[in-house]
This record gives C-alpha cells, sequence and structure tokens, in this order.
C-alpha cells in the first residue's frame, strides 16, 4: 500500500513548486464570492430597493447626515443618509440610500449626479461645458415624469439686446456702405454706419441684407440655445437726410427669400430719427438658425440713411433651474438606467426613498477604474434643505454647483480585476511549462515510492 502520509507530503511539494515558479493563475467565476476590493459587482438587481447582498461588492459605502427641512415637510426628519458606488466591467453603480426621504409621493421629484472622470480642474460655468463629454458628466431625471430633465421650461426668458458682431452679416446689394459693424453699436457714438444711395434706372435704391446666425449670441449649447429661441426683436434707431419714398424692413422666409409685397413680412420704417421695434418670429429661421432680412429704401432722388445703431433682442425658453437648484440642467449621459424605490432599507427600518443607478462606461469618457471618481449628487422630493427645492451632497452646499471641481468628492475607485473562465468551482490554469514540470515532479514521485515500497 501506499503510505498516505507521504502522499499527503508530496501533493503540497507539487502545488509549492508550481507557486514558486509562476506557472498557474488562478481564475473565478463572476458569481464566485468577492475576495477583494477590486473584484465587480455580480449580485446587482436594477429595482429601485436597496439590498445589503446586492451592494456588498460596492467600493463605496459613504453615510452623510442631512439637516433639511423637516419642519416643513413632515414626515422627512434630518439624519444619515448613505451614498454607494461600485462597478463591474461595463458600468458604474451608484446607490442612493434617503433614509431621509419619508414621503412616497413623486409629484416634482427629481434626482441628479454630476461626475469628473479623470481629475479635470474647472472653476467656471464655460470651462465646464468645454469638458462636458470630455471628463465631465452629468445626468437629471425628471422621476415624476421619468424621463430626462428637460434643459428649457415651456415660458420665455427675459430678451436681452445684441448687436451685429461682423461685417461678414451683412452685403450692400445697393448702395454703398460708409463704416463697419462697430457703428451699429450705439455706445461706438459717431460717426454712424450711413448707407448711400445708388442710382438705378429712374430711381435711386439701398438695399442691404442682413444674414445673422443666431448661435453666434450664445456662449454654450448653441444649437440648444437656438432651437429654443422663440422670437428676435429687431430695434433699428437712425433717420434718412431726407423724406424719401418708401423705407422699410422686410423678413426673410425660412427657405431663404423674400416678398416686401408680403404685409406680414414687411414693416415701414420712419424717417425720423426714433427707434423702430419689428418683431421676428422663429418660423422665419432658416434650417441652420440664421435670422435673414433687409433694409430697403428708394427715392427720385440721391439720400443718404444713417443708422446709428441695430440692435437685436433675443427671446429663447427659459432655463429649468428647479427652483434656482442649479443653472444648466444639462445632462450628457443619455444612457443610463434609473430605478427608485420607498421602503425600509438594512440602514433603515422605515419607509423612505431609494435610487438605483446604472451608467455605462461607455458613457463615460476617460473613466480609469484606478482613479479618483468626482461626484456630486442632489434632488428633490419633498425632502429639501430649509428655503430651497433641493438637497445636495458636495463640497459645497448652499446650491448644486458643478461648474467648480473642488466641489466634487473624490472616491478612488481602486481599480478592477475582472474575473475571466467558467466552470462552478476554482479553475487552474496550468501553461505547457507546467504540464512538463508536473510531469517530471509526478515521475520522480514515483519513483521514490517504489523504492519505498521494496
Amino acid at each position: 500500500m501506499l503510505n498516505k502520509k507521504f502522499i499527503g507530503l508530496i501533493i503540497p511539494l507539487i502545488l509549492l513548486n508550481l507557486s514558486i515558479l509562476g506557472g498557474f493563475s488562478i481564475v473565478y467565476r463572476t458569481d464566485m464570492p468577492k475576495i477583494s476590493d477590486t473584484a465587480p459587482m455580480k449580485n446587482m438587481v436594477m429595482d429601485g430597493v436597496i439590498q445589503e447582498s446586492e451592494w456588498s461588492d460596492a467600493d463605496w459605502k459613504v453615510g452623510f447626515y442631512l439637516d433639511i427641512d423637516d419642519v416643513g415637510n413632515p414626515p422627512d426628519t434630518d439624519g444619515m443618509n448613505y451614498l454607494y458606488l461600485g462597478e463591474d466591467a461595463n458600468n458604474i453603480f451608484v446607490g442612493l440610500d434617503l433614509c431621509s426621504d419619508k414621503t412616497g409621493d413623486i409629484t416634482g421629484e427629481w434626482v441628479g449626479a454630476w461626475l469628473n472622470t479623470n481629475n479635470r480642474t474647472f472653476t467656471e460655468l464655460s470651462t465646464w461645458v468645454s469638458y462636458l463629454d470630455d471628463g465631465a458628466e452629468s445626468f437629471i431625471h425628471d422621476v415624476e415624469n421619468d424621463v430626462p430633465l428637460p434643459y428649457f421650461l415651456n415660458v420665455s426668458s427675459i430678451g436681452w439686446g445684441v448687436f451685429p458682431n461682423s461685417d461678414s452679416q451683412y452685403n450692400a446689394v445697393y448702395g454703398s456702405v460708409e463704416g463697419n459693424y462697430t457703428l451699429l453699436d450705439q455706445s461706438a457714438g459717431q460717426p454712424t454706419f450711413n448707407i448711400t444711395s445708388v442710382k438705378n434706372n429712374t430711381n435711386y435704391l439701398v438695399q442691404v441684407d442682413f444674414s445673422i446666425d443666431i448661435k453666434d449670441y450664445f456662449s454654450y449649447f448653441q444649437e440648444l440655445y437656438a432651437n429654443a429661441t422663440i422670437k428676435v426683436n429687431l430695434n433699428t434707431f437712425g433717420i434718412v437726410n431726407t423724406t424719401i419714398s418708401n423705407y422699410e424692413v422686410v423678413l426673410w422666409y425660412n427657405n431663404g427669400t423674400m416678398n416686401r409685397n408680403d404685409p406680414d413680412q414687411t414693416f415701414l420704417l420712419s424717417t425720423l430719427l426714433v427707434n423702430e421695434y419689428n418683431t421676428f418670429l422663429a418660423g422665419n429661421f432658416t434650417s441652420d438658425h440664421k435670422m435673414q432680412f433687409s433694409l430697403l429704401a428708394n427715392h427720385s432722388n440721391p439720400f443718404k440713411i444713417q443708422l446709428h445703431h441695430m440692435s437685436f433682442g433675443i427671446f429663447h425658453l427659459d432655463e429649468n433651474n428647479f427652483g434656482s437648484a442649479f443653472t444648466n440642467p444639462y445632462s450628457s449621459i443619455s444612457d443610463y438606467q434609473i430605478e427608485w424605490g420607498f421602503g425600509p432599507s438594512f440602514n433603515n427600518a422605515s419607509d423612505h426613498r431609494m435610487y438605483e443607478i446604472r451608467i455605462p462606461k461607455s458613457e463615460l469618457e476617460h473613466y480609469d477604474s484606478d482613479a479618483d471618481l468626482g461626484i456630486i449628487v442632489g434632488g428633490y422630493g419633498t425632502m429639501s434643505f430649509l428655503n430651497t427645492k433641493y438637497w445636495v451632497y458636495s463640497q459645497l452646499n448652499d446650491r448644486i454647483r458643478q461648474t467648480t471641481s473642488e466641489n466634487y468628492w473624490y472616491f478612488n475607485m481602486l481599480g478592477l480585476t475582472v474575473p475571466t473562465g467558467s466552470g462552478d468551482n476554482l479553475l487552474i490554469i496550468i501553461t505547457t511549462t507546467t504540464i512538463v514540470i508536473i510531469g517530471i515532479i509526478a515521475i520522480a514521485s514515483i519513483i521514490l515510492i517504489r523504492k519505498r515500497l521494496k
């Protein structure tokens, strides 16, 4: 018979030799228990209920205390709430266990997350916007309607005035221009923007065509704001040096043509030094957001138009800042899953609001599992800070100020080791070199065994 004790010594010896030579690697299925901080989350069930078993593989569980308006919004209460962060090979998971939010009604409710995925530094809106989809990410979800929060409300903002900003925005078809676009801004003072008529057949004519790209007047999200522009008030202020037969502005159609005989498109101007206001509706814009119009005049004798200024009052839909909780409610993340629930969790036995959020890593440019992930979370249900319509967990909580990178909380995601292979048990992957070593050791072992049995 074989000596069992001797065989028991040989097997560990074989494994010891393999480990010393580095000839194998251990691979786990993803459904095996997590044994390190770098293993992926594997038990997620996206149902809006924070279960301990689902989030046990998360990289971070962070408790944060909220001092909310518990007097004005009973039964909401001050207390600890919890943020979870985890990942698998393809997704980032965010969990919010809002133990303070004890109201189940979702009327007016929204929730948002703002991310800094590669340590971008920004201190102002324009810089943050420039990094969107390039290290800065965001989503704001309208819970009540289960859609991303619309950027604009269906009401008009207050119009604001701008002036032509380039000589390329106008073309003198008839007549000659003295001066440049800067003289159409009344703050530029004298001399005026002068247009001198030119003879055409028996009459003297002026025609200056303007083409104003609405997008040029927005510093960021230009297409978004141009699409949301409702109307433009055109204001001209000037004088003609003599009484003339006709002086008018003609708005072009959206197909790039005009008809000065259309009374809905043509506005007579005074030859006196007065402000003239004409409304240019968004339906007249071309498909690429250009506002086109012509300044026309004619008379039997020469004349000169002296424009002191020309300005545009731009009216667009109002930003949906939800009671001044934030500016620029922009969702750069378009593909995400969010589920919410109301009930108890292992953090708090009373009924309260919970969220589970899944964001594909394909939506997060430059995301690195080995680097810090910056995050701000916030929202509104009935739970809010005193005299506000929001709550927020960030470095600065007087409003949701996602445009400053220092306001984010940063969490190292600890890296990610993604298991490969299959099988219900521990697999040992053995290389060709390893097989040879095992063979040598096995032969040597057999020889030793035979010698011992003799």
